[in-house]
């Protein structure tokens, strides 16, 4: 018997056409070391890909994630740039107005005005709204029978925190600036008064009027007639009391108001 080689019996359904085959032995390892290696290959490429389709999978969640934050980042910047443009004007009318304002809001202003140059025409636009808000237009003219005191706080008997101006009753009284009536009617003390929201934290309110010719809402402008003076409310003759405030704060009037 050849040790080299091992017989191989196939046996069908008819014995008598049984077929033997010697196969040596070491062609058996050969094609035992191939079939293992094709299948260990096999097993190496269906893991290979396997993983290569999850990663493609999480590719294409990861991408509507960074395609989502793009644009939540996008509406942040614009925001962020909206805060800040109010912020440089808020601190453009304080510098207007000589208020001191601190070291990091005067880098903050300069840096917005680097940023204004790039940009003259928006900063143009911006420039006339913001001129057009602050109260420079002396709604009546007349004599100033009262100034602006409110060093002793409001249970001071000298506390006033306005200005009187003494006119005619029946003489127009116009807005100091453009703005939206915040309100408008009767007060006890003021009498018919007029507040008027002008922006950027500015107010004006215009009170003892006679009769009033804008209502809660109306937009007016620089100039517009909002009331006729009177002597309403608590006073002692006609006259306009005219206050500025800032910030939620009364400041004096002539602050603001041109020469």
């Amino acid at each position: 018997m050849d040790k080299d080689t091992f017989t191989v019996i196939v046996v069908p359904h008819d014995p008598q056409k049984t077929r033997n085959y010697k196969v040596p032995y070491r062609l058996f390892y050969v094609l035992v070391t191939l079939v293992a290696i094709g299948l260990v290959a096999m097993v190496i490429f269906l893991a290979t890909y396997g993983k290569l389709l999850i990663k493609a999978r999480e590719s294409v969640l990861l991408a509507g994630q960074v395609e989502e934050l793009t644009k939540r980042n996008a509406q942040i910047g614009e925001v962020v740039r909206d805060l800040s443009e109010l912020h440089a004007m808020d601190l453009k009318v304080r510098r207007m107005l000589g208020v001191d304002i601190a070291a990091e809001d005067s880098l903050a202003l300069s840096r917005a005005q680097e940023t204004e140059e790039q940009t003259d025409g928006d900063v143009q636009i911006g420039k006339e709204q913001m001129l057009r808000s602050i109260p420079s237009f002396w709604p009546v003219r007349g004599y100033i029978t009262k100034s602006f005191n409110i060093a002793g706080g409001r249970g001071d008997a000298d506390y006033h925190p306005g200005l009187d101006i003494g006119v005619d009753r029946g003489t127009p009284v116009r807005a100091a600036a453009s703005g939206y009536v915040e309100e408008a009617g009767w007060d006890d003390t003021y009498g018919y008064f007029v507040k008027i929201d002008h922006g950027y934290g500015i107010k004006t309110l215009y009170g003892h009027n006679d009769r009033l010719v804008v209502m809660r809402g109306e937009r007016v402008g620089r100039g517009q007639t909002i009331a006729y003076s009177g002597n309403s409310g608590r006073s002692t003759a006609p006259h306009l009391h005219f206050e500025v405030i800032q910030d939620n704060v009364n400041v004096d009037p002539l602050k603001y108001l041109l020469k």
